[in-house]
């Protein structure tokens, strides 16, 4: 499928094809309905320090391989997320010294590294942004659960608060690179939506590997 408009709808085409498999995360609905272990939160913890150190180092990539101005600003605003975030996983859970990353959760991470080296840059953006409504929805409702089903306290929610609350500038900031990229003819749609495809079904790889984890535990 070819878009020939705006940005805009460039990403919100992308977004509506992958919205069928939005509904694939099996842990989000386990978590909110109380059934998930509680250790799962450990878990997730643990698994994002390591990706959460990885995407910084992706981002600030891009954003070193980006020549447009707008693209710059929203892979070096991205870096600097993660690295907000990192500092809101420790009230949840301490990576520990014998922990053994899940194979299933860190190809995400690895994905993000190859897409640095690899990606052209709008075309990563276009693959982030589309993804970015899901991921959202994804922590807000386990934030929500955490409270009301857990009894966790802001302070351990905080990392799922951070991701689960929109951030309309980055994704204005988001819209007007792609848009850049598309007036100069350097954005390749077919790869954006196949790096968007990946994307989501690498993300979805992260949270259904804990959900199968945590039933057989």
């Amino acid at each position: 499928m070819t878009t020939t408009g705006s940005a805009r709808e460039l990403i919100d085409a992308v977004q509506a094809e992958l919205a069928p498999r939005d509904d694939e995360n099996r842990l989000v609905p386990l978590v909110e309905a109380g059934e998930a272990p509680r250790e799962v939160f450990a878990a997730i913890a643990a698994e994002e320090y390591r990706i959460v150190r990885s995407d910084w180092r992706s981002f600030l990539h891009l954003a070193s391989r980006s020549r447009e101005r707008r693209a710059r600003e929203f892979f070096t605003a991205l870096a600097s997320g993660e690295g907000l975030a990192l500092g809101k996983l420790a009230a949840l859970a301490e990576e520990q010294p014998g922990f053994e990353p899940r194979a299933g959760c860190q190809a995400y991470p690895a994905f993000v590294a190859w897409l640095a080296l690899n990606g052209e840059p709008a075309d990563v953006i276009v693959a982030i942004v589309a993804n970015f409504a899901a991921f959202g929805r994804y922590c807000a409702a386990i934030a929500a659960a955490m409270r009301e089903r857990y009894g966790f306290d802001d302070e351990s929610c905080a990392f799922f608060d951070f991701f689960g609350t929109p951030s309309p500038e980055l994704e204005d900031l988001a819209v007007q690179a792609v848009q850049a990229a598309l007036d100069t003819g350097d954005l390749s749609e077919k790869d954006a939506r196949t790096h968007a495809r990946l994307f989501q079904a690498y993300e979805l790889d992260f949270w259904n590997t804990l959900a199968d984890d945590g039933r057989r535990d």
